[in-house]
């Protein structure tokens, strides 16, 4: 990175300055130092911004709600005082004059501040009307990813979905993760149940798809992923990175082996198809439980390296040397994300990693792909829980599109938004996204959402799609809460529980998101909140003693034993109580909230555990690899590959400065050099007339826009890369940094929004055709 990532005159901080410490390419501590005595409170708590969840030490002025600093702490077991430079967007985010605190209405196209009750009692009747006299779908819903990143919002999600009942559901996983999603629960039985790269204790580490450096580790949560892959290579190891565009890790790789976009599926079947050749297939203790081993040599036998070479554009030499490597290394693994979820046969390929690890012997051992416990895992119910695929229950109005997960695809929201026959959209809720710039298609998204009659955004920013709505309702911000890392600890590559205690009591009458979620539902069924709260841990305590572990308890004493907390706070305590490391509600030894509140570095659970075949919800607890959804897929991959490098391919690509759209806002974050160009290789640019700094035009889904190119033989030879979260072009959104510093081109717009990964429903975004000429 270069420069300093702040700028004092610019965030009206006269009295304070700033010291950046730096090492190498990535930023180890940030200090803000007052110059000013002033009362200050240190707090530990995590970072909230990525998966990686570092420990943070934050000097607190409490009297005048400041951040004074903000490092990394050297005692929390897991990031040793490591930090990026994403660790003060909570921060800024809180002080940012444009984060709205209070109910917003539009009257007359301007934006009026309103009561809570008000906000919450007007739409709750208008909502309650569209439902009553059209139909429970004539309410659509998007669910943004932020909302992976908050504890309480996340417990409340099932509730809010489930009393909403609608089927027009649209999420941002539906463009990045689904994949992952149906492939694990294809395999496993379990949507949410991954196999995480246990690279603390690999020699052999192989990455496609994923750019663990800027992202710290999606589905490998690893703070410092620079150094946790350095540490690979000082144990004599070795990181080989597959990926279109020679990225940050592949810079600190020992081999970066150039792949076309999305032909991953492809390589990954040839790599198949050595291990069945040369009778290399070592399934070690899972031998007993794994069926479909025939099915799946079948299906590699019809890719070679030879016949896939020309697809891949990885030569056989390069793949037979990579597999000979992997397959004698002591410890192994291959790791797969979101560039392989993101493409045409994002199922398979997902599927294929753990095949891949599976064959090798790499599945569920050390050092390999393992399952991490979180502290908060339940206990199995007495019956083992056999889990249907949770697949093509309903169907889309127009395309008629099988659902995943409940949720129709992403890239369709926009045609079912318009639709216009019976039962239509009427409504539409979002909450913590912006479609607009998420999703393929969002130009369109804007136009049909202009034409409904009610929109509700719980958000605290008006973006390019709160733009658009009736009302506003924004949460407190991370400083304004706790939070619990709940969705991480289970994507860790390391078993770890960690709390973080507000920093700030919010505004007197600011509403947490999860309350606002509660309130919305509850007064839509002619309900009470309260009674929705007391149903949650209710709930919870009734699945607890239905476990043949706490069959002597009752719910109402799990319930009086965690009455010191309330709200989210009580579900956690009951869940650490009655997870793998709790104290079963004795008080005893084991965690509780208490204990994991005083444990302000987060606590160490130990290294990933063998846990096949235990945690499979299959039927008979069996490892299924052949499973018929896949079988049906392979067919279209084979149809594919005659036209897989037709034209120029666009992927995408991250700084370690953005988060999707969310950190657009910032100007700390939106300094310097224009970060969203186009990414072209001097023979293509040669080829098409384009220069380094000049304009391209680049067309695609029936759209053009102009952009800025970026000529580097970083990225291979057909391919271009153009990255996501930008297009602040509306002039009705109230972010103004994002809009006059860095708009950029949402590349979502120039993607064909009708081309999916068919068993997922995911929006294809990597390996895109595209045309580009000279502007």
């Amino acid at each position: 990175m270069q420069g300093p990532l702040a700028d004092p005159a610019a965030e009206k901080m006269t009295e304070m300055s700033w010291l950046i410490l730096y090492s190498g390419s990535s930023l180890v501590a940030i200090t803000i130092i007052s110059n000013k005595e002033a009362p200050m409170t240190l707090i530990h708590r995590s970072c909230p911004t990525c998966e990686a969840s570092c420990g943070l030490i934050l000097d607190v002025d409490e009297s005048s709600k400041q951040i004074l600093s903000i490092k990394g702490d050297p005692d929390d077991h897991r990031s040793k005082g490591y930090v990026c430079a994403k660790s003060q967007a909570f921060h800024y985010v809180y002080d940012d004059p444009e984060r709205l605190r209070r109910p917003v209405k539009k009257v007359n196209g301007a934006w009026q501040e309103i009561e809570w009750e008000q906000a919450l009692a007007e739409i709750a009747e208008k909502l309650s009307a569209i439902r009553n006299n059209h139909g429970k779908d004539a309410i659509a819903m998007y669910y943004g990813n932020p909302n992976g990143h908050n504890f309480s919002t996340m417990v409340y999600t099932q509730l809010f979905t489930q009393m909403l009942n609608t089927e027009r559901f649209f999420s941002a996983g539906a463009v990045d993760q689904q994949p992952k999603n149906l492939s694990s629960e294809l395999l496993y039985g379990n949507a949410w149940v991954f196999p995480i790269p246990d690279i603390q204790r690999s020699d052999f580490f192989v990455c496609m798809g994923g750019n663990p450096l800027v992202s710290q580790g999606s589905l490998m949560s690893a703070p410092n992923a620079e150094q946790q892959l350095s540490d690979i290579r000082e144990r004599g190891g070795k990181v080989v990175v597959i990926d279109p565009r020679r990225t940050e890790t592949a810079d600190i790789a020992d081999q970066h082996i150039f792949i076309k976009p999305g032909t991953d599926a492809y390589f990954l079947f040839a790599w198949a198809n050595i291990l069945f050749a040369e009778n290399k297939i070592k399934l070690g203790r899972l031998t007993d439980i794994v069926d479909g081993l025939a099915t799946v040599k079948a299906l590699a036998e019809q890719f070679t390296p030879e016949n896939t070479a020309a697809i891949t554009g990885v030569s056989a030499a390069q793949l037979h040397t990579l597999a000979e490597d992997f397959a004698n290394a002591r410890a192994p693994v291959i790791y797969g994300r979101i560039g392989l979820c993101t493409q045409e046969f994002g199922t398979i390929a997902s599927w294929l990693v753990d095949v891949i690890n599976l064959l090798n012997g790499r599945l569920d051992e050390p050092g390999g792909a393992m399952f991490p416990q979180a502290a908060t895992e339940l206990p199995p119910p007495p019956t083992p829980v056999v889990n249907e695929l949770g697949r093509d229950r309903f169907k889309t109005r127009v395309r008629n599109f099988p659902e995943y997960m409940g949720m129709m695809p992403a890239s369709f929201m926009a045609e079912e938004l318009a639709y216009d026959g019976d039962n239509k959209a009427r409504a539409l809720i979002t909450v913590a996204g912006n479609p607009v710039l998420s999703v393929p298609n969002g130009e369109a998204i804007r136009e049909a959402a202009e034409k409904l009659e009610l929109i509700v955004a719980l958000d605290f920013y008006i973006n390019e799609t709160t733009s658009l709505a009736d009302y506003i309702l924004p949460s407190t911000s991370q400083l304004e809460h706790s939070n619990y890392d709940f969705l991480f600890q289970t994507t860790a590559v390391r078993n770890f529980a960690r709390y973080s205690p507000t920093v700030f009591e919010p505004e007197a009458g600011a509403l947490h998101q999860y309350e606002i979620m509660t309130e919305l539902v509850a007064r839509i069924n002619g309900m009470q909140a309260a009674d929705l709260h007391a149903m949650m841990a209710e709930g919870l305590a009734g699945q607890i003693v239905s476990s043949a572990r706490f069959a002597h308890l009752t719910a109402e004493q799990i319930n009086s034993t965690c009455d010191a907390h309330s709200g989210p706070d009580k579900l956690l305590d009951m869940m650490l109580r009655a997870g793998p490391h709790g104290d079963q509600f004795t008080d005893g030894e084991g965690l509780n909230l208490n204990k994991v509140k005083a444990a302000e570095h987060g606590l160490d659970l130990g290294p990933l555990e063998p846990r096949l075949p235990d945690i499979l919800q299959t039927k008979d607890k069996r490892l299924n690899i052949a499973p018929p959804l896949i079988i049906d897929d392979v067919s279209r991959l084979q149809k594919a590959a005659a036209t897989a490098n037709d034209g120029l391919r666009l992927i995408g690509r991250r700084h370690i400065r953005d988060m999707n759209s969310w950190l657009h806002n910032i100007n700390q974050y939106v300094r310097g050099k224009n970060r969203c160009t186009l990414l072209v290789n001097p023979e293509d640019a040669n080829r098409l007339g384009l220069k380094d700094g000049g304009n391209a035009r680049v067309k695609g889904a029936g759209r053009e826009a102009t952009v800025e190119v970026s000529v580097s033989d970083s990225i291979m030879p057909g391919v271009v890369s153009l990255p996501h979260g930008f297009g602040h072009r509306y002039n009705d959104t109230g972010q103004s940094t994002a809009k006059e510093k860095l708009p950029g081109v949402s590349c979502n717009d120039l993607i064909d929004w009708t081309v999916l990964d068919e068993p997922s429903g995911t929006s294809v975004v990597n390996g895109a055709k595209i045309e580009v000429s000279a502007a």
